[in-house]
């Protein structure tokens, strides 16, 4: 009997250490993850501060502009499948945001909406960039309608998509029922106990059940995609920028009570089957919007343009193309 307890807690324990080395990884280098990602059309603007911003400008130059900007643990690369169907239509600018994608971490290793505003800002004047529409996913919906406040002269229309809202609503309205499709290492990242391990445990199902949670059809999350989202967060530097963003999270000191006084047409697309934002924090925001429409999309998950494209684009143009 005491063999066979010992026997156990010897396999217990090896399956255990196997499964904490199988999920350790060193950092990837900046020149690997370049050669392997940074295909045409992206670019790179070089900061005097040593920022290596990660972007790509898509579409005729004499087309009105339309920037997007990704999510949480995203990157420009979410919006691959959708550039296609606007290009036509937008000049397109998408761009890795501070701590993510190729972008990564900052010299600086200040990941505030202000350092965000500001690597946006610079592309836009490297570019000789005015008036622009602006769009995001999550989070990128989240600091696109907080830089329409901040800069209203040159924001001429928004593009929410599953967007980031208001503060304690979204998270309390529908979180008991959707905590349990929580992807584990978002979890994680919210505990200052968990910063020091995730680092550098990063194993690759984090990926995995992140993409699936994203999305309302799992097959949809594929394993080159996991492999893409799981190597962008290994690039050198990232994971402790991303984990120093969402531990400590970023001032939000715009309020969208704000909004009422923009004079800009807003379009938010939601995603029903959306388990990271329940649609409820989009026909909460929408309402602070002089000309605001949103359109919850059946079927469709937290990633509206990666999920549905075709009718993401067609949706956007349409409105657009009668209000510009």
């Amino acid at each position: 009997m005491k063999q066979l307890f010992i026997l156990t807690i010897s396999t217990f324990l090896i399956l255990l250490s196997l499964l904490i080395y199988s999920g350790i990884y060193i950092d990837i280098s900046r020149d690997e993850l370049e050669k392997k990602y940074a295909k045409p059309p992206s670019k790179f603007l070089n900061l005097p501060d040593g920022t290596r911003i990660h972007y790509r400008d898509e579409g005729s130059s004499n087309l009105p502009i339309l920037v997007l900007l990704h999510g949480a643990n995203g990157s420009l690369f979410n919006f691959e499948k959708l550039v296609p169907f606007l290009d036509d239509n937008f000049r397109v600018l998408t761009i890795d945001l501070p701590a993510f994608g190729l972008t990564g971490a900052v010299p600086s290793g200040d990941y505030s909406l202000q350092t965000s505003f500001k690597v946006i800002n610079s592309v836009l004047e490297h570019l000789n960039i005015e008036g622009l529409i602006l769009g995001g996913n999550s989070m990128g919906g989240g600091i696109s309608w907080r830089y329409a406040i901040e800069n209203p002269k040159r924001v001429k229309g928004l593009v929410l998509l599953s967007s980031s809202g208001i503060p304690g609503e979204q998270a309390n309205r529908g979180s008991s029922s959707r905590s349990a499709d929580t992807p584990l290492v978002w979890k994680l990242m919210r505990s200052p106990l968990a910063t020091d391990i995730l680092s550098i445990y990063t194993p690759k199902f984090f990926a995995t059940q992140g993409v699936k949670a994203s999305v309302y059809d799992s097959n949809m999350a594929t394993t080159e995609w996991a492999n893409q989202f799981h190597e962008l967060t290994l690039l050198e530097g990232s994971r402790t920028a991303i984990l120093s963003r969402m531990s400590s999270g970023y001032v939000r000191n715009q309020k969208p009570e704000l909004l009422k006084d923009l004079e800009i047409p807003a379009l938010l697309i939601h995603g029903k089957e959306d388990n990271i934002i329940p649609v409820s924090s989009s026909e909460s925001l929408v309402k602070f919007f002089q000309d605001g429409q949103l359109i919850i999309y059946d079927d469709v998950g937290h990633l509206p343009m990666y999920e549905s494209p075709e009718r993401t684009a067609k949706d956007i143009i349409e409105f657009f193309n009668k209000r510009l």
